[in-house]
């Protein structure tokens, strides 16, 4: 059984636009997904935690690994279903047009911060 804790899950691609994220629409405003997610995966990208205390976890995926991705967030099974709804309507924007939609400053940050991250990693690859 792995460790699990409350956090955003920013699921991110790169595509000829750029970097995108995915971002979820809940009633009138859009934001990063989360919950209770299992988090000793080496894939995932630990990042900072938001000045509120918020936490984010990264990780490379695209809509054909979105129903595995979804089966990282753990809730009770009331919940669950409305969590799995607010994934369905959500889409991947590129970083400066998720930046546009009226993010939590912890979610703008976690952003940033994973816009450096990766671009990070992606020199070093190409080392």
């Amino acid at each position: 059984m792995g460790l699990r804790k409350k956090a955003r899950l920013i699921i991110y691609r790169f595509r000829e636009r750029g970097l995108e994220v995915f971002l979820t629409q809940q009633s009138e405003e859009w934001g990063l997904p989360g919950g209770d997610l299992k988090v000793d995966n080496p894939d995932l990208i630990s990042l900072e935690p938001a000045e509120d205390r918020e936490e984010a976890i990264a990780v490379e995926g695209d809509w054909h690994e979105i129903p595995s991705l979804k089966q990282m967030l753990y809730e009770d099974a009331g919940e669950i279903k409305e969590r799995l709804k607010e994934l369905e309507s959500g889409t991947f924007l590129t970083i400066k047009d998720a930046l546009k939609n009226r993010l939590s400053p912890g979610q703008v940050q976690f952003l940033r911060e994973l816009v450096e991250v990766v671009t990070d990693r992606n020199s070093v690859r190409d080392i």
